[in-house]
């Protein structure tokens, strides 16, 4: 199943699939047309970022979910998952996503 499509407005390429489809509180992979994204659904929204640690690269979809915090599985670096931002070293930061979440599901989108 292709789940990318091009946004007839931006071009963006962008994933739109049911929000079901997202465990809570679970990081999760979805890997499309070369770029590999990491999928966060909490009780307080969905956040998507580009699924590499700044720091050494890892996936951070390997890593687990912490009391909120996303923890790189490489070197256990922490990230605020609202924000992005590595509670370890402030310089490093997840590149966030655009998303959007509706009665059709969830849409992220990039460049």
């Amino acid at each position: 199943m292709n789940l990318t499509r091009r946004g007839y407005i931006t071009g963006m390429p962008r994933i739109e699939l049911p929000l079901d489809n997202l465990p809570l509180d679970m990081p999760v992979r979805l890997r499309q047309d070369g770029a590999a994204i990491v999928v966060i659904r909490t009780g307080d929204g969905v956040r998507a970022f580009q699924d590499r640690c700044p720091h050494a690269q890892w996936p951070i979809s390997e890593g687990e979910m912490i009391d909120g915090i996303l923890v790189c599985p490489g070197h256990g670096w922490q990230f605020n998952i609202t924000t992005g931002h590595c509670l370890n070293a402030p310089a490093y930061q997840l590149r966030p996503l655009a998303v959007a979440v509706d009665n059709h599901g969830v849409h992220i989108a990039w460049n």
